[in-house]
């Protein structure tokens, strides 16, 4: 299908509002009551055993690929009277589920994807924490328990020793940044992992040193690492995700410093609309320089486009940090599952 630059527009223009990860809770919730009491009552824990609490879970009827990936979702939910998100709510899960097959589609062709559900908080009260340091922040606390429930049981049942990948973003990078602090301090579960993709985490540190198993990759092939950046335009004045002291590897060159990479290096970004289809995919979309100040990952799309968020700033594409860097993303995961088996 051909489109024109004032169709991709308009088609980025509306999937801009789908794309970055907010979600209206709406009265569908009232039809299942109990359910949605039982999720909004966060004392309470999530059955991993059930699985209309997993968004993505094999059906068994296929043989598993010989890696995993463990996928933990964005923000999606932005209603101030809700902390929580409730899945209960159909158009939520919709939602939900919409963001993460898109998502996940970078590396559907390289493991076998598990995503499970988790009471993340919502916008408003998520965009406050991050300036706190995580020990201090409050409203991913709760997603995190969610998530290592998840995890545990996704190791007991479900992984049968294989390797795998994690991958979030945002408030996904976030939770599974504090997951890897503490269940990671074991070398025989370390000695599993592929590599971590935890894209669009907020100022990212350049080093750990109260957690030294935590690494940092430094290029393309290393194994058992932390991948993340997050994208801009040049002429962006200030973010919460970037700022001085902020790690960022280039995922079209794959080095960390400011040497540029160019658009030829883009093997492809793609776009979905609010259908979960693929409506473009353009080769050498743009090319991405670090900013060696901020840590941010500077990128000019060729294409004309909105592709940020005025509640999230001019210039800011953090909703934008996949779909750019798409099938770069989709090789490097090949690249690092080669280099594991190595």
């Amino acid at each position: 299908m051909k489109i024109t630059h004032d169709r991709l527009r308009g088609i980025l223009v509306a999937a801009a509002f789908f794309l970055v990860p907010f979600v209206l809770f709406t009265a569908c919730a009232s039809a299942v009551p109990t359910r949605s009491q039982e999720l909004r009552d966060v004392s309470r824990s999530v059955d991993y055993a059930d699985r209309a609490n997993w968004i993505i879970l094999p059906d068994g009827k296929s043989a598993p690929r010989e890696v995993d990936v463990f996928y933990v979702y964005p923000t999606i939910v932005a209603h101030r009277d809700h902390p929580y998100m409730d899945w209960s709510d159909p158009s939520v899960r919709r939602k939900a589920h919409d963001i993460a097959a898109q998502q996940t589609g970078v590396f559907s062709s390289v493991g076998t994807v598990y995503a499970p559900y988790y009471r993340q908080g919502e916008f408003y009260r998520v965009i406050r924490d991050v300036e706190r340091k995580p020990e201090e922040q409050t409203y991913t606390k709760r997603g995190l328990e969610d998530i290592r429930a998840a995890f545990r049981h996704y190791l007991t049942h479900y992984n049968n020793g294989r390797p795998f990948i994690l991958f979030g973003h945002s408030q996904g990078a976030m939770i599974l940044l504090e997951l890897m602090k503490s269940e990671f301090k074991d070398p025989k579960l370390r000695a599993k992992l592929v590599a971590a993709y935890l894209i669009g985490y907020p100022k990212m540190p350049k080093a750990f040193p109260e957690h030294p198993h935590l690494r940092l990759a430094r290029g393309a092939r290393d194994t058992g690492v932390i991948i993340t950046y997050n994208t801009e335009a040049p002429e962006t004045q200030s973010s919460v995700f970037t700022g001085r002291g902020t790690y960022c590897i280039n995922p079209l060159n794959w080095r960390t410093d400011s040497t540029p990479a160019d658009a030829a290096l883009n093997k492809g970004a793609v776009f979905f609309d609010g259908m979960n289809r693929v409506v473009s995919e353009d080769k050498n979309f743009c090319g991405a320089r670090i900013n060696p100040e901020t840590g941010a990952l500077i990128a000019v799309p060729e294409k004309k486009g909105v592709y940020d968020s005025e509640l999230l700033g001019k210039g800011v594409y953090h909703m934008n940090d996949i779909y750019f860097f798409y099938r770069n993303l989709e090789d490097n995961a090949r690249e690092r599952v080669a280099a594991f088996w190595k």
